[in-house]
């Protein structure tokens, strides 16, 4: 499989099917790792879309060389959403706090963002919504980023539009929050790297291109059915793997060492994670205490997808 090539065999089926999808599209976390694929896919097919920014005093990161339609509000003021809800048809819920740099506010992004976008989208005669959660959300989880996925889809659920929600497992591709993570967190690691549980934390990573064909397959055939579908990767690894994986890539030696899991917190409490990645976050430590896994044909069953493999994408760095 090649990479690279993948990505333009969706173009002409996206291009075909724009006349379909005539109705307004609006789209939340349009800046991050999976919303600027697809804003990228819409372009290409000519559909029509708005890209909510949140307002942030640092200066947001768009392709200028691409035409869209910007529009800027909180997701926590419910006037401003009404005004810029109209005439969409769909949302597209990418907006999130789990890749915050600093103190991630689940509540305020996927809880309370969730529920009054819902509400304005109602006011606004938005007629369907898409929604990105995490494999092992819950709202009875002891861990904030998945209890507040849990939330969030509690209240699309009652939201009264018509939804799907796709749940995913970790997603891999360039600028990811996969390998990305644990590069960074290789390299800033002095000589030894801790392995939480020894490592034996179960991933099933899956392709972001995979993912993005996914999301389209529900556009184009407005299969908003009110389903939360558990989509993942063909493979399963343990952390530790993945870590020897991503060393060989980057020709890095470090020696593994087992560490309580408490520990880690503790440091991350006390001194906090250092600019390199080092240790792992605490929101990496509640992902890998849990069961994220799905099963391995999820994708084929769901969208008659063929997964693509992290080895392959490693060895394409």
């Amino acid at each position: 499989m090649i990479f690279n090539d993948i990505c333009a065999s969706w173009v002409p089926k996206i291009s075909r099917a724009s006349a379909i999808i005539a109705a307004m599209i609006l789209i939340t976390g349009g800046t991050g790792f999976i919303g600027s694929r697809v804003i990228l896919r819409l372009v290409q097919g000519r559909i029509p879309f708005k890209v909510l920014l949140r307002p942030k005093k640092e200066m947001t990161k768009l392709p200028l060389d691409l035409p869209m339609n910007v529009v800027v509000s909180s997701l926590t003021d419910r006037r401003s959403l009404r005004s810029v809800l109209s005439g969409v048809k769909t949302v597209l819920h990418f907006a999130s706090a789990e890749n915050e740099s600093r103190g991630p506010d689940f509540e305020a992004v996927e809880v309370e963002g969730t529920d009054i976008l819902t509400k304005a989208a109602k006011d606004a005669r938005v007629e369907k919504i898409l929604f990105l959660s995490r494999v092992g959300a819950d709202i009875s989880s002891m861990y904030p980023i998945l209890r507040a996925k849990g939330l969030a889809e509690k209240i699309i659920r009652s939201s009264g539009l018509d939804f799907e929600v796709l749940r995913l497992t970790d997603v891999f591709g360039e600028g990811d929050h996969l390998v990305e993570t644990f590069s960074r967190y290789i390299r800033s690691a002095p000589g030894i790297l801790p392995l939480p549980e020894g490592g034996q934390s179960v991933l099933q990573p899956l392709w972001v291109e995979d993912l993005i064909s996914a999301i389209f397959i529900l556009i184009q055939r407005d299969r908003f059915t009110g389903k939360i579908i558990e989509i993942g990767g063909g493979e399963f690894f343990d952390l530790k793997t993945i870590l020897k994986m991503v060393m060989e890539m980057q020709q890095k030696r470090r020696i593994m060492a087992t560490v309580a899991p408490a520990y880690l917190r503790l440091y991350n409490l006390w001194f906090g994670q250092s600019k390199g990645g080092f240790p792992l976050s605490t929101k990496w430590l509640d992902l890998l205490a849990v069961n994220r896994t799905c099963a391995l044909d999820s994708l084929t069953r769901a969208f008659n997808l063929l997964p693509g493999r992290l080895s392959e994408y490693l060895d394409s760095l």
